[in-house]
């Protein structure tokens, strides 16, 4: 065992170790990923219309959603992604 006052300190270089709480120094805890944090939940149109197109949607055959999709991308107000 070393001689008293030569041990290397706990923490060298002024650090202070992992935090306890998950957080940073500067209390960054992640941004809100928190696991048991639920994602958003999208809102409802306020238009009736478009309520009840993305309501329908699920149900709706493929061949449906790509038309709807090409005439509002034939508009140019929206790309699709």
């Amino acid at each position: 065992m070393a001689r008293p006052g030569l041990e290397h300190p706990r923490f060298p270089a002024g650090n202070e170790g992992v935090s306890k709480t998950g957080g940073s120094k500067s209390d960054n805890n992640g941004g809100g990923f928190d696991p048991a944090t639920p994602p958003a939940m999208p809102t409802k149109p306020a238009d009736p219309e478009l309520a009840a197109v993305v309501a329908a949607w699920p149900d709706l055959p493929p061949a449906l959603r790509e038309g709807i999709v090409a005439m509002v991308a034939a508009t140019g107000a929206v790309r699709p992604s």
